[in-house]
């Protein structure tokens, strides 16, 4: 039975989380937003999904409490509570590259990158919870990193993966290993009889305390810094991240004090208060400034389509949150490398929304989730044992 409800949730698990990819990369593709500028910020977004995240945990929590759970199980403990935390800090980072990777890339070219993380999780795993490293492990952590190899051969033309994606996949397989362990912890630490809507629920209320102070403190550093006014811009960069992402009225408006010399747009000195105001504003809903736009812009945005994609997003959210927390009574590594066999899946649907896909993602994608499935080819042999709780 405990394996039907283990392959049930992973299930559950990848479908969410394949819907999460495309509906996010959906969110942020002009032709699917109205044709018009995005308009909105991966901070505005990591805001609505969260709100849309926690709204669909705090209804969970309301149907538990009507049906008779005592109040009390809401409360996890301050061991728990203080994983939760960290993971909500962590959480929101990785979200907020999961709305800024796919303005630039489909899914299918950065994804297999994310799940690197994956090949540290079974040390983790014997270190923290004393949980077995079996040989299957070796196996599938190998066709993991041969799959993700194969997938990086001759990528695309126009899809190679640039300093600032770099590092982006980086930050976010440090938060995602960080989450896949302290959600064990989480588990491991709650009080008696606390379940995962109310783990969700309280881990949505620090994320939206993280992102809300995010999206109201890094624009007033922007501001003080004068980082959306510069006094000079390269040609190719001012073309591709400015000029080619506002309209042609506040086109016209910024070429009259930025002039092209020796490949450079220059900014014209001493202009009124109100004129640089106004640059700055325009500046600043384009992704001049790559660190600071990731948190511009109101929470209320002109443009709502990318808002509906992003509350699909969170319900899908909630669901795999729920799941995650499910599972996480087991060690990380006996069945988070499984949640991600949608890998597999994504290329063929991004060849269904016109996208470029190569003959070496499709493979590196199946030999990726061949080495993920490996891990539960000795089931007959080895039983999934729950990680012991510190409070019984």
């Amino acid at each position: 039975m405990e394996w039907l409800i283990l392959i049930l949730w992973l299930s559950i698990i990848n479908g969410a989380l394949g819907g999460q990819y495309v509906l996010n990369w959906m969110g942020n593709q002009p032709r699917f937003v109205g044709d018009k500028l995005i308009g909105v910020s991966p901070g505005v977004m990591t805001w609505w999904r969260e709100l849309s995240k926690l709204t669909w945990a705090v209804i969970a929590v309301i149907i538990e409490l009507m049906r008779g759970k005592p109040v009390k199980y809401l409360w996890p403990g301050g061991l728990s509570m203080a994983t939760i935390v960290i993971c909500a800090f962590t959480g929101v980072i990785e979200n907020i590259g999961f709305f800024y990777l796919p303005r630039f890339y489909s899914p299918h070219v950065y994804a297999p990158f994310i799940n690197i993380y994956l090949a540290f999780l079974p040390f983790f795993g014997k270190i923290l919870f004393n949980a077995p490293i079996r040989k299957e492990h070796w196996i599938g952590i190998a066709l993991v990193i041969i799959g993700i190899s194969i997938s990086r051969y001759k990528v695309t033309a126009g899809s190679e993966l640039d300093f600032e994606a770099i590092l982006w996949i980086v930050i976010i397989n440090g938060c995602l290993l960080s989450q896949q362990v302290l959600n064990n912890k989480t588990v491991q630490t709650a009080l008696p009889n606390v379940g995962p809507n109310a783990l969700v629920v309280w881990r949505e209320i620090w994320k939206m305390l993280f992102i809300s102070a995010a999206i109201f403190i890094f624009p007033l550093i922007a501001e003080i810094t004068h980082a959306h006014i510069p006094d000079s811009v390269e040609k190719e960069r001012f073309n591709k991240e400015v000029l080619a992402k506002v309209n042609d009225q506040d086109k016209a408006y910024l070429l009259q004090y930025y002039t092209l010399t020796e490949g450079e747009y220059v900014l014209t000195q001493n202009l009124p208060v109100e004129t640089q105001e106004m640059i700055k504003s325009i500046n600043a809903k384009t992704d001049l400034h790559r660190f600071y736009s990731l948190f511009e812009g109101s929470i209320i945005p002109d443009n709502w389509w990318p808002i509906l994609f992003v509350v699909a997003a969170g319900l899908t959210g909630y669901i795999y949150s729920f799941g995650f927390f499910k599972l996480s009574k087991f060690a990380a590594h006996f069945w988070v490398p499984y949640t991600n066999i949608y890998l597999a899946i994504l290329p063929f649907v991004m060849l269904l929304f016109g996208e470029d896909v190569t003959v070496p993602q499709i493979i590196g994608a199946v030999v990726v989730t061949a080495g993920l499935m490996v891990g539960v080819s000795d089931y007959k042999r080895n039983k999934v044992v729950e990680i012991e709780k510190k409070f019984k």
